[in-house]
């Protein structure tokens, strides 16, 4: 029988105890432990952060008999139990400064409780350094401080003017970590972004920043090999449904969930969140865009005006990657640590990172976020025309597609206003993004730079724009500068288009289309 997925479940414990199906990642864990004091793993949300958390916490707290049959149990012989405190800063990122306060405070009486603390002092700051001394007192050990999610209330807060009200608050805890070094034993802090002037950085300048070590890129999500080893059996069950073979529907899911990469020499990472419940459900839908995008992406987006043509092949050197992000004036480093985009290339000489979308789930997604911006039509409404649109090509009823294509236009007031190619062709890429094509954009070649590569299932479409001139000179271009060679190949039959627009009536005026066997 087929493990139950473990989708949504973040306590170790239950995992196991349940019988869920469990990814091994205690050796890389035990790895981590061993020769570090002070550790940073910054992940995307849902990306199984939380879970190590709690696998950390069962483990620093001794409970060996969940790990017999995990590989830490052939490395760890001495199980020692250490005083754990555990906080989990994404329970109070909706809340005012006076909610957070009262989150954390409640935090600290529960472990209060546990040591027989009575404490009337109002300062969260003070409560947890008496706390800490006084539970390495009781027990002989040095604590285990695990802080989940830390920037969660700040990136709640990032675009709302609230920062200054918020950071003190965060600061208050955060500092006992720097001032109590010689009472601990083990403090491992996750998050997403980084912030200045917060004390986890600004104090504790020892903390080991692991987020982009190699040793370490796969200790969250799923490799290749993990989902092989772990989940055959359900792949097997989901190419049954989709009639296809077991390769087949590996690179299906490879396609849409896969693709993350955390370093300059990273496994292929899988999304666990959206890998598990496609498993589960046994459909390929955007399990994740639909459950970890917050508005603090989205307003992020908007205040750096993002273009739709803006997120691929993105170049940033490693010391972007950190950037505080109340400082930044760049919108790619938190997209790249929320997970909406990821690492594909990295150049050793100039040390410069290729950054694009992480697969298919992201890039479709994304796309019908910033889709009703740049085309000013609702994604129902531009979804009916683009599959009407799809079928026709796909038949090969070419004048029948952009005829459809063209009254797509005619329905949407104003989306050309800019009247330049660029924006004609921004509009083009999307709605063919949106399909599922593997679309390229401007893609240079040795004579010029290609306007849009369209790889459809049994064909290839190479497509040239102009604006207010005419289709024959676009499709002659695609001629005269040999934008095909590269791709006869492929053994597909090539179609070549030359598109013109019109300015004037905001829409396709005519095209020109030639077959190559």
């Amino acid at each position: 029988m087929i493990k139950p997925y473990p989708i949504g479940r973040q306590d170790f414990k239950d995992i196991i105890e349940s019988g869920f199906a469990y990814v091994d990642k205690t050796e890389r864990m035990y790895e981590m432990v061993r020769n570090r004091k002070f550790v940073f793993l910054s992940r995307p949300r849902r990306f199984g952060k939380s879970l190590l958390i709690n696998t950390l916490q069962q483990y620093f707290e001794g409970n060996k008999d969940l790990f017999k049959d995990l590989k830490i149990s052939e490395l760890e012989k001495d199980w020692i139990k250490y005083p754990v405190f555990r906080f989990d800063m994404s329970g109070c990122k909706d809340m005012d400064v006076n909610g957070m306060h009262s989150y954390i405070g409640n935090t600290l009486w529960w472990h209060e409780k546990e040591y027989g603390i009575q404490n009337e002092e109002k300062s969260n700051g003070v409560r947890f350094q008496n706390l800490i001394q006084t539970a390495v007192k009781k027990t002989g050990r040095k604590a285990v401080i695990l802080i989940d999610e830390y920037d969660s209330p700040l990136l709640a807060h990032l675009h709302d003017g609230k920062l200054p009200e918020v950071k003190p608050i965060l600061q208050e805890l955060y500092q006992q970590v720097k001032v109590n070094e010689q009472y601990e034993q083990f403090v491992f802090i996750t998050g997403i972004s980084r912030f200045s002037q917060v004390s986890i950085f600004s104090t504790l300048n020892n903390l080991v920043n692991i987020s982009m070590d190699p040793r370490f890129d796969d200790i969250c999500g799923i490799t290749s090999e993990e989902l092989l080893e772990n989940f055959k059996d359900g792949i097997g069950q989901m190419a049954e449904k989709y009639n296809c073979t077991f390769d087949e529907m590996y690179l299906k899911l490879k396609n849409k969930y896969d693709g993350y990469h955390f370093s300059y020499d990273s496994k292929d990472i899988f999304n666990p969140l959206s890998v598990l419940s496609s498993l589960d459900f046994k459909e390929l839908k955007n399990f994740w865009f639909e459950t970890a995008t917050s508005s603090y992406v989205i307003d992020h987006l908007k205040k750096h005006n993002a273009q739709i043509l803006d997120f691929e092949n993105v170049e940033l050197f490693e010391s972007d990657f950190y950037v505080s992000q109340e400082d930044s004036r760049s919108v790619y480093p938190l997209l790249y640590q929320a997970g909406y985009l990821t690492i594909k290339n990295y150049d050793r000489e100039s040390e410069v990172y290729t950054l694009s979308y992480p697969n298919n789930e992201v890039r479709i997604s994304m796309l019908e976020v910033l889709m009703p911006s740049w085309v000013g039509c609702s994604s129902k409404d531009g979804k009916l025309y683009m599959q009407k649109f799809y079928f026709a090509l796909k038949a090969g009823r070419i004048d029948e597609a952009f005829e459809l294509l063209k009254e797509f236009f005619l329905q949407i007031p104003n989306v050309l206003n800019n009247k330049n190619e660029k924006h004609f062709q921004t509009v083009i890429y999307v709605l063919f993004r949106w399909l599922g094509f593997y679309t390229q954009s401007e893609v240079n070649t040795s004579k010029g730079r290609l306007d849009c590569i369209l790889f459809a299932p049994k064909q290839i479409f190479i497509i040239e724009f102009k604006v207010d001139e005419s289709a024959e000179k676009a499709l002659a271009q695609i001629n005269e500068k040999g934008y095909a060679d590269p791709y006869r190949a492929d053994g597909r039959p090539i179609v070549k288009i030359g598109v013109n627009f019109s300015s004037e009536e905001r829409t396709i005026e005519g095209w020109k289309v030639e077959l190559e066997n």
